[in-house]
C-alpha cells in the first residue's frame, strides 16, 4: 500500500463524511456531539488535514453517529453509481 492510495482514501473518506452528514441535516458541531468527538476534530476531518491521526475507533464513531455501514464511508460514489 503506498501514500498514493492512502491519500486518495482518505480523500474519500472525508468526502462521504461530509455528503452523509449534509444528507442527515447535521451541522459539524451535531455530528461532533453525536459521534463523542471534537468539533474542531470533525472540521480537521472534513478539511482532509489529518489523515495519519485519524482513528478506527473516530471512523466508527461517525459512522454511527450518521447511521451508515463504516465501509460506506470508503466507497468511492463516482464507481458505484
Amino acid at each position: 500500500m503506498n501514500n498514493k492510495y492512502i491519500s486518495t482514501k482518505y480523500n474519500i473518506l472525508t468526502k462521504n463524511i461530509k455528503y452523509y452528514r449534509l444528507l442527515n441535516n447535521l451541522t459539524q458541531e451535531q455530528l461532533a456531539e453525536k459521534s463523542d468527538l471534537s468539533v474542531s476534530y470533525i472540521k480537521q476531518i472534513e478539511l482532509g488535514h489529518i489523515y495519519k491521526n485519524i482513528s478506527f475507533g473516530s471512523i466508527a464513531k461517525i459512522a454511527s453517529a450518521l447511521n451508515v455501514e463504516m465501509e460506506n464511508l470508503f466507497k468511492d460514489k463516482q464507481t458505484t453509481k
